[in-house]
Parts: C-alpha cells; sequence; structure tokens
C-alpha cells in the first residue's frame, strides 16, 4: 500500500470552511506558511503538505512524488478546496492538479502559484545539484534572497540542506508533458525585484489553464511569502480590487472569437461607433469592432470610468489619473490601463506575405544591420518584439508629443530586459530634443505564446496585474452575473 502523505494544520476554522493546500519551496516546510496562521484564521482550513526529508518526515528518504501528494489530497478533500504552491511548490501543485484529473477527483476551484517558472522552463535549482553546500547557500542567498544568516546558522543548514537536495534531484529529473490544459483557473503571483522567476515570464501560466487566469505582481522579491504574505492572503481570500495605485499597471488580453456576446452588444455602442460599425462591409470585421468597444466600454466601466477621446483622466473619487490603451491583431485584444500615461501593442505571430518589406518598413539601420546576422527562423519573431515597442512608445504619447516609429529604436537591446528607446542614425538633426523625449519612457514585453505584446509606460519598473477575459467574465453595467 503507498503510503499516505501527512498534512500540518495551520489554522481554526468553522465546519465546512473551505480548504487550502499549501506546498512550500525547495527546502521548505511548514514554516514558509506561518504567517498565513493568522491571516487565514476563521477563513480557511489551511493545510501545509509536509514532503519528505523535514520536520517529522525527516528520517524518510522518499523522493517527493506529485502522485502521492494528489493521494493524499483526494482522500482527504472536501468541497469547496483550492492549492497553492510557491516557487518550486508551484510546479508540484500543477503536477498534482493533473494527478487529480486522472484519478477522476473534483478539480480545485482554483490553482494558485506564487514565484514559480511555468513547468516547460527548466528551474535554476534542478541544475545546481552538483554545488557543495557552502556553495549552494550562497546562490539561494544571492539568486532566491533567503536570509545571509544562512552562512552563520550551522543548525538550520543541517536541517535545510538534505531537505533542498530531495527536492532539487525532482526537479533536476523533472520532464514536462504536454497534455490538454487544467479546466482550473490559476492565479499567479510574482515578485516585481525577483531576480530568478521575472513577472513577464509567469504570463506562460496562462498556456496551461482553459479556464481564467490571472496575474498579480508585488513589490517584493522572492520569498514574497515572508514580507507580504497578508497581501498575497487577501487577493486569495477576496479576490481582485479594482483600484488602480500608482505604478500599477492592469492588463487584460480577450479573443473575441470566443466572446460571442460581447461582439453581438451592438446596443451599449454610441452613436459614433455605431455608425462606424455599420461602415464595415464584412461580417467578421464588424463583430470584432462592436466587440473591442464593448470591451473597452466595460473594463473602464469596472473603475468608474467613461471611455472616450484625449489623455488620462482623473479616477473616480480622486487622486491617481488614469490612461488606457487598446490595440488589437485579428480577434485578438490588449487593453492597458495605469495611473499616467500608458501604451500597449499587440502582434499575433503570423506569416508575412512580404517579410523583407515590412523589416525595411520597421527597422531603422542599426536594427536592419542586426537582424541580419540572426538566424532566419528568429528574425520575424525578433522584428515583431521591436515593432510592439515602438508603436507602444508612440501610442503612450497619447495627445502629446507623436512620433514616428522610424525615429527611434531599441539596437543592441536583449529579450527579457526593459527596452529604453534611442535615437535612430535617420533622426540626427533632431538629435537632442528628440533624446530628451525617448530618455522618459520604458518598454516591457509580454510573451502571451501566439502573439507578442509591448507596454510602455515612464516609470522604471511597474506592478502588473493581467488577466485573461473570458465567456461571462464581464457583464454588461447593471446586470448580475450567474452564479
Amino acid at each position: 500500500m503507498l503510503p499516505e502523505t501527512p498534512f500540518a494544520s495551520l489554522t481554526r476554522y468553522p465546519p465546512g470552511a473551505p480548504l487550502l493546500f499549501c506546498l512550500p519551496y525547495a527546502g521548505g516546510d511548514v514554516s514558509a506558511f506561518w504567517a498565513w496562521k493568522q491571516a487565514f484564521d476563521g477563513v480557511f482550513d489551511v493545510r501545509v503538505v509536509m514532503l519528505p526529508g523535514r520536520e517529522g518526515r525527516v528520517a524518510e528518504p522518499g523522493a517527493l512524488s506529485p502522485e502521492l501528494i494528489a493521494r493524499s489530497i483526494a482522500a482527504h478533500t472536501r468541497t469547496p478546496y483550492s492549492i497553492y504552491g510557491h516557487s518550486m511548490g508551484g510546479r508540484v501543485a500543477f503536477e498534482v492538479v493533473r494527478e487529480l484529473r486522472r484519478l477522476g477527483v473534483r478539480a480545485p476551484e482554483c490553482l494558485y502559484v506564487g514565484a514559480a517558472h511555468p513547468p516547460e522552463r527548466q528551474e535554476t535549482l534542478g541544475r545546481w545539484t552538483g554545488l557543495g553546500d557552502e556553495d549552494l547557500i550562497e546562490e539561494l542567498i544571492h539568486r532566491l534572497d533567503a536570509p545571509a544568516d544562512l552562512r552563520t546558522q550551522p543548525e538550520l543548514k543541517a536541517l535545510l540542506i538534505p531537505a533542498l537536495r530531495t527536492d532539487m534531484e525532482w526537479l533536476r529529473h523533472y520532464r514536462f508533458a504536454r497534455q490538454e490544459p487544467l479546466d482550473v483557473p490559476i492565479v499567479a503571483f510574482a515578485g516585481a525585484h525577483d531576480r530568478e522567476v521575472a513577472h513577464p515570464g509567469m504570463l506562460a501560466w496562462a498556456r496551461h489553464t482553459s479556464s481564467t487566469f490571472r496575474l498579480h505582481t508585488l513589490d517584493a522579491a522572492h520569498l514574497f511569502l515572508t514580507t507580504h504574505a497578508d497581501q498575497v492572503a487577501r487577493t486569495i481570500a477576496d479576490g481582485p480590487h479594482r483600484g488602480l495605485a500608482a505604478g500599477e499597471v492592469h492588463v487584460w488580453l480577450a479573443d473575441l472569437d470566443e466572446l460571442p456576446e460581447l461582439c453581438a452588444a451592438v446596443d451599449e455602442l454610441s452613436p459614433k461607433e455605431a455608425a462606424r460599425a455599420a461602415r464595415f462591409r464584412q461580417e467578421d470585421q464588424r463583430r470584432r469592432f462592436v466587440g473591442r468597444s464593448v470591451l473597452l466600454r466595460r473594463l473602464l466601466g469596472e473603475y468608474g470610468i467613461e471611455p472616450g477621446t484625449g489623455g488620462p483622466r482623473p479616477l473616480p473619487g480622486g487622486g491617481s489619473e488614469a490612461g488606457h490603451s487598446l490595440s488589437h491583431s485579428g480577434g485578438l485584444v490588449l487593453v492597458a490601463l495605469a495611473a499616467g500615461r500608458v501604451g500597449a501593442a499587440l502582434e499575433r505571430f503570423r506569416p508575412l506575405a512580404d517579410e523583407q518589406s515590412f523589416f525595411d518598413g520597421v527597422l531603422d539601420e542599426r536594427e536592419r544591420d542586426e537582424y541580419a546576422g540572426l538566424p532566419e527562423e528568429l528574425r520575424l519573431p525578433s522584428a515583431l518584439r521591436t515593432w510592439t515597442a515602438k508603436e507602444a512608445v508612440s501610442r503612450a504619447t497619447g495627445d502629446g508629443p507623436r512620433v514616428d516609429p522610424a525615429l527611434f529604436g531599441f539596437a543592441g537591446q536583449r529579450p527579457g530586459a526593459t527596452w529604453v528607446p534611442e535615437v535612430a542614425p535617420e533622426a540626427a538633426q533632431q538629435a537632442e530634443q528628440l533624446a530628451e523625449w525617448l530618455a522618459e519612457w520604458r518598454v516591457t514585453h509580454l510573451p502571451l505564446g501566439r502573439a507578442t505584446a509591448a507596454i510602455a509606460v515612464r516609470a522604471p519598473r511597474f506592478l502588473l496585474r493581467f488577466e485573461t477575459v473570458r465567456q461571462g467574465r464581464l457583464v454588461r453595467p447593471g446586470v448580475e452575473a450567474a452564479g
């Protein structure tokens, strides 16, 4: 008979309280979730999975097993229940939910993942198995923001290292197997200062659910369970709030071909929008225009903002001004809302009839030289990243001094980093004035699988909240959502 995985219960809870199963980061134990004892007391029945090699299981040499964890959850669960996994625990939680599906067990209400690489990407810890104990501790401190006093606490190291190596061995042998996406909402949490898991990379978790996906970015580092536990707990307990704070950008991605109700809501159009819709000759283009218009109206309405022309406008209740930007490519729509000016640009990856003409039209002299040296299969995706960055900066100016995208570029800037626009060689006569203006802007790319997107803001970094829009997610004003 297979051994059962034990759980540690953290909270007092009323009868029938929802369950929250928690999986710690590599080397972590029940103490990783101590801060939630008070945050969830009387709200959730929080149970931390006790993994091999730690706490009451120190003497157990057994390897980490998502299959055994899933069977234990299936034996103890009641509905509703959810699962949270942090860092490595997010990947384990993902495999646990897959195994629960295979077992025919009712799915969790939600899968929460914090500071976790998407499962198709190799975890750094899996490559550190050859490091000695002291070098491993240094990597944990520098890359994962572990406390520096680990160096001087031999008792703590004696407990941590065996558990950590058990987890690292599982990560080293882990191979992602492609399956149908989970029919479970996924909510991800990222740290803006995380040196290991950058928040744009966590958007790839959206590919692993056919339900909704949401990402919350915290002003924190990798181990935000310790520093921002209350903030994560509030979001889990209450869901997202619609307030917009300085330094935040809220982004939505919608596929209008999956949202027929939005595309049919012609009665929500303004007279000007209705007149424009009537001029479309092709039905699919008309429907998508209606869908884009209604989507923007409903999203802004959640913040008490009336859509219209012009730049940023005051948020209800005073305070910051809100700017928004909408971009679309085929049936995909991206909407960004920020406290201040923001630019959004979206392009689907698709074959072009004349790639060379596209390169010549969107790239400056330095960029063309750079792209000529790329392998052929990388040229179009790279050019689309550059194009969306230019479009985002151009759109962010709103009703201000619009700048021709041909006058600035991003040569020499690497994927995954924040991009800073620079004056193109073709703009030499305007270099001084243009350089001063461009120096204000920063561009972050959002990898979206079948498309690439870029967000331009004036701040060096921002806190991203990203959400996919599904059927039923947005209801028309004055109509209650079913359920």
